[in-house]
């Protein structure tokens, strides 16, 4: 499915972004359909950029994760080198292709329908996990109502 057929309300995505190309004259086409969400960036990597990265096999140890984030349309993670890949919420793993890092936790919001909803109510299809560093309007946290000071004892 090209990202092109996607209906307007979609949430772009790694099994929607990352493609196979289609077919030279004469050749069948090639079917990514049993790749993992997360592993489809390394193949698409492969076939458009000709980079030979090598997915990874092992998770950074103690890495707390990164968060995905709706950005513009689609769902991306940024890596502490700096590059950012659409990701796949359904296959929360982030390894990237710039800096051939080992997985990391993608750390994705509980309710995914609902941030995605969320997104497209907005003009520009932006979203963030309420406890990503990064967003630039966290939530504000409620503060506990004051107890109500009891009423002075009136003087006879």
């Amino acid at each position: 499915m090209a990202t092109d057929a996607l209906p307007a309300d979609a949430i772009v995505q790694a099994e929607t972004n990352y493609l196979p190309p289609p077919p030279r004259r004469g050749q069948t086409a090639q079917d990514w359909s049993q790749v993992p969400g997360a592993e489809l960036l390394y193949r698409w990597v492969e076939t458009r950029f000709g980079w030979r990265v090598p997915v990874p096999t092992a998770f950074v140890p103690d890495d707390p994760g990164l968060y995905a984030r709706i950005d513009d349309g689609r769902w991306v993670a940024e890596c502490t080198c700096g590059a950012a890949w659409i990701v796949s919420v359904l296959d929360p793993r982030f390894g990237c292709a710039q800096c051939q890092r080992d997985w990391v936790p993608l750390i994705v919001p509980d309710d995914i329908a609902a941030a995605e909803a969320e997104a497209l109510a907005l003009v520009r299809r932006f979203w963030f996990h309420p406890d990503d560093p990064r967003n630039p309007a966290p939530p504000i946290p409620e503060e506990p109502e004051a107890p109500a000071d009891p009423a002075p004892e009136e003087q006879p």
